[in-house]
């Protein structure tokens, strides 16, 4: 009797087992578990074939960083409605649901992209190379760390990568200027299409000789639609040749984090703690910079005119939901100062005064650039959340191949 017991039991007990694994390979395979992806190599990566533990070791390191120094959590939540830190669950279970390291990779972008922050993303293969030209060797720690190095099959140095303007490993390939009369004496073009450092030598003079061919001119568009920035000294150069007065502007910046190291290369230098703000001040801002944010700055941004020539007509800026980074700066500040009138539609935010880190993960190799300022607009808003907007709304801001077709341009001509 005991013993048909037992087996009974035994029975049960392995149905239930396979019931269980059954009911969980079932829920496995719902879709939003899943992740599509190509080989490793097409992501620029070495497939080490990561078990689900060193998953989840990486997956832990992300969740902290970000719980330490990630500021826009609130942001993402009223913005795009998700609370990243209540998705671990999700998140979790879609890395373990990766069948090697091209999906893991990509599965990880998919979860570091609902941050919904641009400035926020893994590195590929091309994206370490692109980085390892622009910072190395002030950076020669971080690019020579051995398993990154080897996460991303490289292993040679930055004499086998050449520095050329026309490279894919550049920012922005090809040339960023563009200018043109197009009403003759009354209205001059100039688009940017991004602020590169490979271009500002061979682009200014170009610059000031067009400025001084149009200085008479009653109006000036200055075109930086889809322009994401990258040097401020870009449009510092033209502001200082249009300007007739110094034009300064303040603006704060809060850190949740600051290395303790002095040696860090991301350490954090002319901060104060938040408890020291005055209590009107932080009133001004969202709630979670008293709340969440550990320290503080005022940046100055200051531009001087050189006097070379004298315009007196009006500068337009034409912005879009693309515009960001050191755009986003010339935006903000243009804007502040009265330097110039807005047209188009609200910057895509994103404004940094200190360098944006890269972190790499200790244990799986991948790097990752992240946020880490959330820059104050001079009403208060986030400027990350708010952008900039600008005086003149459109709801169109297609560039047209036809400028005098385009409705941006319309709209600065009949201003």
């Amino acid at each position: 009797m005991r013993r048909r017991t037992k087996r009974k039991i035994i029975r049960i007990s392995l149905l239930i087992i396979i019931l269980i694994i059954g009911a969980e390979r079932l829920y496995n395979s719902q879709a939003k578990f899943q992740t599509e992806a190509q080989e490793a190599s097409h992501y620029g990566i070495i497939d080490v074939r990561f078990t689900s533990s060193e998953k989840m070791t990486d997956f832990k390191h992300l969740k902290e960083l970000l719980e330490e120094r990630y500021p826009f959590i609130k942001v993402n939540e009223r913005i795009n409605g998700i609370d990243w830190f209540h998705n671990e669950r999700l998140y979790k279970r879609i890395l373990k649901n990766t069948d090697g390291d091209g999906e893991y990779f990509v599965a990880l972008q998919r979860i570091i992209g609902d941050l919904n922050d641009k400035d926020t993303f893994l590195l590929t293969g091309d994206d370490y190379r692109r980085f390892y030209l622009h910072y190395y060797p002030e950076k020669l720690d971080l690019f020579h760390n051995i398993r990154s190095q080897g996460r991303y099959n490289f292993f040679e140095g930055r004499e086998n990568i050449k520095l050329d303007p026309n490279s894919n490993l550049i920012f922005y390939n090809g040339p960023v200027l563009e200018t043109e009369k197009l009403i003759e004496g009354e209205l001059a073009y100039m688009r940017i299409a991004s602020m590169s450092h490979y271009h500002i030598e061979e682009d200014y003079p170009l610059i000031k000789d067009f400025l001084l061919d149009i200085k008479d001119y009653d109006k000036l568009i200055i075109d930086i639609r889809g322009n994401d920035g990258w040097a401020d000294e870009y449009w510092m150069k033209i502001m200082e040749l249009l300007t007739d007065q110094t034009l300064s502007q303040d603006y704060y910046s809060f850190f949740k984090y600051n290395s303790p190291l002095k040696n860090d290369i991301y350490r954090l230098t002319g901060i104060t703690t938040v408890r020291d703000l005055d209590q009107e001040t932080l009133a001004s801002f969202p709630p979670e910079v008293a709340e969440d944010m550990n320290f503080y700055k005022v940046n100055t941004l200051e531009i001087h005119p050189n006097k070379e020539l004298d315009f007196k007509g009006r500068v337009y800026l034409l912005v879009d939901g693309e515009v960001g980074a050191a755009a986003e700066k010339f935006a903000a500040f243009a804007k502040d100062t009265g330097f110039a009138t807005l047209v188009g539609q609200t910057t895509g935010g994103g404004m940094a005064f200190d360098e944006v880190p890269l972190y790499y993960f200790s244990y799986g190799g991948f790097m990752l650039r992240y946020s880490r300022e959330m820059a104050m607009n001079t009403d208060g808003s986030i400027n990350k959340e708010a952008g900039t907007i600008p005086h003149i709304v459109l709801e169109d801001v297609t560039i047209n191949e036809d400028l005098m077709k385009d409705k941006a341009v319309q709209a600065v001509i009949n201003n």
